[in-house]
């Protein structure tokens, strides 16, 4: 009841009402994967169940490492899993073999090898198999502590091997064959789900009623995702590759309609005029028409002349004509392609790989909290809870907010799933005597667990958790079993490892990205000034306009790294003491920078709307006002950093009132778009002057 009380009723209830209906939300795509998921899952525990192959647990756990959310992902993912574990199980033979008698150099040995496999894990984009070889290579040697022979050792070594690779390969085979998330389908899905928002904006501007606010972290996610999709369509599919200038064109427009709906958004519903509703409507024809090639893969063509040239000052007409503007340029690019050279390829290694003292330290970290946890539990002779040792291996990540992250969810995962096990063991194992049985009550965990590892990174590895927590607590054994210890002793051990790898990353070394929090922000702030000055002195309209959605790109890309790394900070211990972290002055700053850069990418539309049509007095007067907006925001970015100096007083009110005089010059024939500037330089102009006031507030 009081839980209860507190989901309703309360601030922090609602949010986490909010948060967990966001996190859980159906999207395209979703299903299809639990599907797969279950598919997957149900083979691997019949034919696990049925020749009797030890370590269904891992096995299932390898499944939902090795689906990811497209199929290149998911090849790419299984080969790293079945080369790091068979290096791993080599390896772990070998020392066996070599060090069996001699335990101080066993233990040595692995020590060292894990040392190299995390090293190799932060400084190699296939990072993933030195971390594979160092969390195998230190736990299965281990299993030389337990009562059994040299032999039978050997045969449970290779039995893992057997257990990891199996499901690997049956995991790919059905995430090709069945319901494929193949990156080519999920561009065009997610293209056409932006469009969607565009057009429910626009029928809601039609019928003059209340549409759901579209905010800028969304539109900034969905440009991002759509280039994330087209990466690795391009990698998968020829066909993508060679006309990927074609696909980044229709990216640059759809990011452009969605910004421009995410305006429609925030304007008040007021009454629109017969011409706009033509033109509403004829937006969203021209919408169906390029949905319709995207989804059948054809050029996209518009017939006539049908952008409106006459002048308005109203905000929705700027909304509407970037619009009609952004369709324009896509089906002038799709009837003269031109050749995009592709991105260069990035290093195995990092450059800095053998001089960043970071990268040993790291991997220092995490052998010693492993080790640690390795020497207790061999002392008190407790080996169920050898999943301390595994936990250090499973959390260690770069930063210390994205190590208390992936704990956190560790252990919420792992609390539902010893619940769900815990439940299944006292009220329905007593009653299945079959595999058809056993198959009726875990398929719905699986499609559970799945529904929550298909979704976002904040959430998903709570998903896998559960699914192996349930697995080995009641997926151990051939046959029904009553025992619960496995559930305390996971649990208890998942504390330990949790709490031991946060004490020594805390005490030795620790990589807080509060302390670059404020760096972050400037750099965001600079990304802003970067697409202020975008295209200036540039005559070719398309180089301009290519210089503009480079500029754009980076900031929306700058804006989610920013929201991403305050997340993660917020999880960090101690933060709430750091002056870097964060704060309610941080977050609002963040909020107030991303109002700005939305400003800033309004000014740039408005400003190409116009063309050629502003008078040159105006031109002059509107580059004097970007100039001083560029070295504003660079002083509040170097504020942010700590890099300024000297203030440059640098006010927009002069340049503010020579650009009003001069669109007053151009007499009672205004041309269109020039209100449209000077009600975009006004806003930008309030936007900056909101973070400087910020700024410029003694700290409390």
């Amino acid at each position: 009841m009081l839980f209860r009380a507190f989901y309703r009723d309360t601030e922090e209830g609602a949010r986490l009402r909010a948060f967990l209906q966001s996190e859980l939300a159906p999207f395209p795509g979703r299903l299809n994967a639990v599907w797969r998921f279950a598919l997957s899952s149900a083979l691997v525990i019949v034919i696990s169940m049925t020749l009797q192959v030890p370590s269904l647990a891992l096995s299932l756990i390898m499944v939902f490492l090795t689906a990811q959310e497209n199929t290149v992902l998911t090849k790419l993912s299984g080969i790293l899993i079945v080369i790091g574990t068979s290096i791993a199980v080599g390896l772990t033979i070998l020392l066996i073999k070599l060090t069996i008698d001699y335990a101080m150099l066993r233990i040595l040995a692995a020590c060292i090898v894990a040392f190299i496999g995390m090293y190799f894990m932060r400084v190699s984009r296939l990072g993933s198999i030195g971390y594979l070889v160092a969390q195998f290579v230190l736990y299965l040697q281990s299993l030389v502590d337990l009562p059994v022979s040299p032999e039978m050792l050997v045969r449970a070594l290779l039995w893992v091997w057997v257990a990891v690779t199996y499901p690997v390969a049956i995991t790919i085979a059905v995430n090709f064959l069945f319901l494929p998330a193949r990156p080519a389908r999920l561009l065009t899905d997610e293209m056409r789900r932006q469009l969607d928002e565009v057009r429910k904006q626009l029928e809601a501007v039609r019928a003059q009623a209340s549409a759901p606010t579209l905010s800028t972290s969304a539109v900034a996610r969905g440009v991002l995702v759509l280039h994330r999709h087209l990466a690795f369509a391009t990698r998968g599919d020829e066909a993508y590759e060679r006309d990927r200038a074609r696909h980044l064109g229709r990216i640059a427009a759809i990011d452009r309609l969605h910004t421009a709906a995410a305006h429609l958004s925030q304007l008040p519903t007021t009454a629109i005029s017969p011409e706009q509703r033509d033109r509403v409507s004829a937006l969203l024809a021209r919408l169906d028409d390029l949905c319709a090639a995207i989804t059948n893969d054809n050029r996209f063509a518009l017939s006539g002349k049908w952008i409106s040239t006459r002048a308005s000052s109203k905000p929705l007409d700027s909304a509407l004509r970037e619009m009609e503007h952004a369709l324009h340029a896509i089906a002038q690019a799709e009837s003269t392609p031109v050749l995009v050279p592709a991105a260069p390829k990035e290093g195995l290694i990092s450059a800095d790989a053998f001089s960043n003292p970071m990268y040993g330290r790291f991997a220092l970290k995490t052998v010693l909290a492993a080790l640690l946890c390795y020497v207790f539990y061999t002392a008190v002779q407790w080996p169920g809870i050898h999943t301390s040792m595994l936990t250090c291996f499973i959390i260690a990540l770069p930063s210390l907010g994205a190590s208390s992250h992936k704990g956190l969810m560790r252990v919420v995962g792992c609390v539902i799933g010893s619940i769900v096990a815990l439940l299944a063991t006292i009220f329905v194992f007593p009653y299945i005597d079959s595999i058809t049985g056993l198959l009726l009550l875990t398929m719905p965990i699986v499609a559970i667990s799945a529904w929550i590892a298909a979704g976002s990174p904040r959430t998903n590895y709570i998903g896998i958790q559960i699914i192996f927590a349930y697995a080995l607590a009641r997926l151990g054994q051939f046959g029904p079993t009553i025992d619960l210890t496995e559930i305390r002793d996971r649990m208890i051990g998942i504390l330990i490892g949790a709490a031991v790898f946060m004490v020594v990353s805390t005490l030795l070394w620790p990589e807080r990205e509060g302390d670059a929090l404020k760096t972050m922000l400037a750099r965001l702030l600079r990304s802003v000034a970067n697409l202020a000055r975008a295209g200036k002195g540039m005559g070719d309209i398309d180089e301009r306009s290519d210089a503009i959605n480079k500029a754009r790109l980076q900031g929306w890309s700058m804006l989610t790294q920013n929201r991403e790394m305050q997340a993660r900070v917020a999880l960090e211990p101690g933060w709430q003491y750091a002056h870097d972290s964060v704060t309610p002055e941080i977050t609002t700053s963040l909020a107030q920078i991303q109002e700005t850069l939305f400003a800033v990418n309004w000014l740039q539309i408005v400003v190409q709307h116009a063309g050629s049509s502003v008078p040159h007095p105006m031109i002059e007067a509107l580059e004097a006002f970007r100039e001083r907006a560029v070295e504003r925001v660079e002083w509040l970015a170097s504020r942010f950093d700590g890099t300024a100096l000297i203030d440059p007083d640098c006010s927009l009110s002069d340049s503010l009132a020579e650009l009003d005089r001069c669109r007053s010059d151009a007499g009672p024939e205004v041309p269109r778009g020039l209100d449209d500037i000077v009600s975009a330089a006004y806003a930008l102009n309030e936007r900056i002057s909101q973070l400087d006031s910020r700024l410029s507030m003694p700290a409390a």
